[in-house]
């Protein structure tokens, strides 16, 4: 029985690992041919500021927000003073 159990925590435990690269793959595959370059945040920088000053007229500047946090890893929008993000090329 004790086998049994392990051998179904094992197999979630794989399942979800799978399901979370595939989700991560299928987010950065918008980004996959985006030029990326690495930036340095300052005092007062905010996901949503950079975000509104890249999207295009009429985009969708939370989109664009969700596609940076997904770029980065990010489980929040929050910044942190001296933090490296990747960004988009202007």
């Amino acid at each position: 029985m004790r086998g049994r159990v392990i051998a179904v925590v094992l197999s979630a435990l794989l399942a979800w690992g799978c399901l979370g690269m595939i989700g991560a793959r299928d987010a950065r595959s918008d980004l996959g041919a985006m030029q990326v370059t690495t930036y340095t945040v300052r005092p007062g920088d905010t996901l949503w500021v950079y975000a509104s000053s890249i999207t295009p007229e009429g985009g969708d500047v939370s989109e664009t927000v969700e596609q940076l946090k997904a770029l980065n890893n990010l489980p929040s929008s929050a910044l942190q003073t001296g933090q490296r993000i990747v960004v988009p090329l202007a």
